[in-house]
């Protein structure tokens, strides 16, 4: 028998639609539930591909036993961390306050406020290594629960001020926004760089996505000294290296796996996400130009391995509609990575004579290269991986692996639609001239956005849903800014490429920024909020300052406004994050890439400090008012005259412009019913002194009523046009 999950879209839930546990979505139904039944939350959170949420799945959430004791104690809820990254955030730091760690899945006790009380991350279902068992656990948390509730409430209270606290931690900086920052950011990686195998640190190894792609373009700057740049150079480029030869990539079917668990880069969590690839074939392109002429093998293998990413993508990552899927499972048939392993017969049975040669290149042994996390045995399976390039040799062997892996039992696939990972992929495609395949999927994202009335944060099964974030506006106006300064760039060479003009996507990014300042910007302290008011308050807002994995959302906000020419509002945040940035420089790389801009990369000489300005930019001088107020209503209708003026020489667009990436002159009022009456324009444009009636209707009976007049435009010259604006009135709608 199906639970409640069987109704929700997210993968994740539906994989748990089955288990005999009373699930729950997030929401208030079932915190109502829990506070009229006086039993404390369970919250389990998770994301499809997790290979240990599936463990947790298996041993416990599949157990009658342990359902038994979910369903009479608690209330559970399991949620999607992708779909709902600010509870993600927000319970994640209960586990990292808690045990100084995170992952997932994440298993987090709350009382029916929502405060947390005790938090962990996977627990096996027994008793393992001394530690309680997740039953035992259970039945401990329902116990204190029954007869300590002061405890308990105490130890919530002090979780949620210490949650409420991360939210406006800061870090005031010691030194100017300067070269120095980015010289010691080279610095610091230099002392965590493993020269043996590239990367930074111990195992488990992640792709060090934004690490090298500042290292990258810092080699190729004016900062620092020419010793300093040269190692920025070398870390980044052995680092792309030995990621492409590993078996964290997939050499059969292209892509790359989450992470390594050893410091090689050779056995991989094999969950494939597409923010990972998105950003591992912006780097491969930018290493392959690097290596142009120079380094001609580096070249051909970094050029492969993007090629690989982007024939992956269209294979098994692409909607019908152009819009890119979220990941790939870790596990087929049960088993992480069966999908992406071979013995040595299954090879020489589809290679034949060729099969020695292959094996040898490819690290095959006759007990398996590959060895089991837990035990680190061998299990007589093997995953391709190189020790050194090796061209075009075996790219016809490499075909006949990939058809014939096909026909395997595939990994489950995560076809969701996030509007921020879109974003990432779609910036990664415009760079690497993938034009067609980014226009597309952008293009679907802002249909989706005209149906759903705002830009989603997710799209599934062909439904858009959800107040976007920062991340997705984020990530989605770099995305169509990439598209652009492409096309820009190809148009000055002469190049015709067919879709829309770049000024259509440029005009589009443009409308998208206001909206994101307007929701998400701190005027007064700098830096963006990672939720609008629109969102759950949980605890506060908090401002995504580091990269983990994705880039920081605050820093690629910023990247963004520096290349629509905001850099006041970009400097703001940049300078309300510097304290960070010179703590936690192995964090904050995404932050130093929009300092290198600001401070002028590539300039021939040594750039000076940009001053730092904290005042906001002026919006552009237009007048927007009401004629008369208040509205009197005769006989239930109230009419009223919006009145606008224009400076000389600009103009607002029209209601109806006749280019798609023109703002339209749009009225909204709420929460009467109301009729809009736009006069004519000249030329589909409104100049000078513009009168626009309207209408509302008083329902009978309500002697006066409240109502807001949203006026939505956009200032053009007969050159460029600037960011869309909003301007919101309040006025009085009274009876007579």
């Amino acid at each position: 028998m199906v639970n409640r999950l069987a109704n929700e879209t997210s993968p994740y839930l539906l994989q748990h639609q089955n288990n005999p546990v009373d699930w729950y979505p997030w929401g208030e139904e079932a915190f109502a539930k829990a506070k009229a039944q006086d039993k404390p939350v369970f919250l389990s959170v998770g994301y499809s591909s997790c290979h240990w949420c599936h463990v947790m799945e298996h041993e416990s959430f599949e157990d009658s036993e342990i359902a038994e004791l979910l369903n009479n104690h608690f209330v559970s809820v399991k949620v999607d961390r992708e779909e709902r990254p600010d509870v993600d955030e927000t319970y994640m730091t209960a586990v990292q306050l808690s045990s100084g760690r995170g992952g997932w899945p994440m298993s987090v006790f709350l009382t029916p406020d929502k405060e947390p009380f005790f938090a962990g991350t996977y627990f096996p279902k027994t008793e393992r290594g001394g530690h309680p068992g997740f039953g035992e656990i259970l039945k401990q948390v329902s116990g204190v629960w029954a007869n300590e509730r002061s405890k308990v409430y105490d130890i919530s209270k002090e979780y949620s001020e210490a949650i409420k606290a991360s939210r406006n931690q800061t870090a005031p900086p010691t030194t100017s926004l300067g070269p120095d920052l980015l010289n010691d950011c080279v610095r610091a990686h230099s002392l965590d760089f493993d020269e043996d195998h590239g990367g930074f640190g111990q195992a488990p190894k992640f792709p060090p996505h934004t690490a090298i792609e500042f290292l990258l373009n810092y080699a190729i700057s004016d900062f620092g000294d020419e010793e300093l740049r040269q190692s920025a150079a070398d870390m980044g480029l052995f680092t792309l290296e030995a990621m492409a030869l590993g078996g964290i990539h997939d050499q059969v079917g292209g892509g790359f796996h989450r992470y390594a668990t050893d410091e090689r880069w050779l056995l991989p969590h094999f969950e494939k996400m597409l923010y990972d690839n998105a950003s591992l074939l912006g780097n491969y392109a930018r290493a392959a130009a690097l290596c142009h002429e120079q380094l001609p093998e580096l070249e051909a293998l970094f050029a492969k391995a993007a090629d690989g990413i982007v024939q992956w993508l269209r294979d098994e990552m692409t909607s019908p509609e152009g819009l890119f899927y979220s990941a790939l499972d870790a596990d087929s048939e049960g088993v992480e990575g069966k999908f992406y392993l071979w013995t040595e017969e299954e090879v020489d049975s589809i290679l034949g004579p060729e099969s020695t040669a292959f094996k040898a290149s490819f690290q095959f042994h006759p007990d398996g290269n590959f060895r089991e996390e837990a035990t680190g045995h061998t299990t007589g399976a093997n995953i391709p991986h190189l020790l050194e390039t090796v061209g075009n040799r075996f790219d016809a062997a490499l075909a006949k692996l990939r058809k014939a892996r096909a026909t395997r039992i595939r990994p489950g696939l995560d076809d969701k639609v996030l509007v921020g990972w879109n974003g990432l992929m779609i910036a990664a495609l415009a760079e690497t001239a993938e034009l067609g395949l980014a226009e597309r999927a952008a293009g679907a994202i802002l249909s989706a956005e005209k149906v759903h009335g705002s830009l989603p944060h997710q799209i599934a099964k062909g439904k858009p849903s959800g107040e976007a974030f920062l991340e997705d506006y984020a990530y989605f106006i770099d995305g169509l800014l990439a598209i652009a300064g492409v096309k820009t760039l190809f148009q000055s060479e002469g190049g015709d490429f067919p879709g829309r003009p770049p000024e259509a996507w440029l005009i589009e990014a443009q409308r998208l920024a206001a909206t994101m300042i307007d929701k998400f910007y701190d005027p007064e302290n700098g830096g963006f909020y990672s939720t609008s008011e629109r969102h759950e308050d949980l605890f506060g807002r908090s401002k995504p300052t580091f990269d983990q994995p994705q880039p920081s959302a605050n820093a690629i906000a910023a990247k963004c406004l520096v290349e629509l020419g905001d850099e006041r509002r970009a400097l703001q945040t940049v300078q309300s994050m510097a304290g960070w940035m010179e703590r936690a420089p192995a964090a904050t790389e995404a932050l130093h890439l929009v300092l290198m801009s600001l401070l002028g990369e590539g300039v021939e000489s040594q750039p000076e400090e940009v001053p730092f300005n904290p005042e906001p930019i002026a919006s552009p001088i237009l007048t927007v008012k009401l004629a008369i107020t208040p509205l009197m209503a005769i006989n239930g209708v109230a009419e009223g005259t919006l009145e606008i003026l224009i400076p000389d020489g600009q103009h607002i667009n029209s209601a109806n412009p006749p280019a798609r990436w023109l703002t339209p002159t749009e009225i909204k009022i709420q929460p009467l019913v109301h009729r809009i009456h736009y006069p004519e324009p000249t030329n589909d444009q409104y100049v000078g002194e513009v009168a626009i009636p309207f209408e509302v209707d008083l329902p009978a009976g309500v002697g006066a009523e409240e109502i807001e007049l949203t006026v939505k435009y956009q200032v053009c010259t007969d050159s460029e046009c600037l960011l869309p604006q909003e301007k919101r009135l309040s006025v009085l709608v009274q009876a007579t």
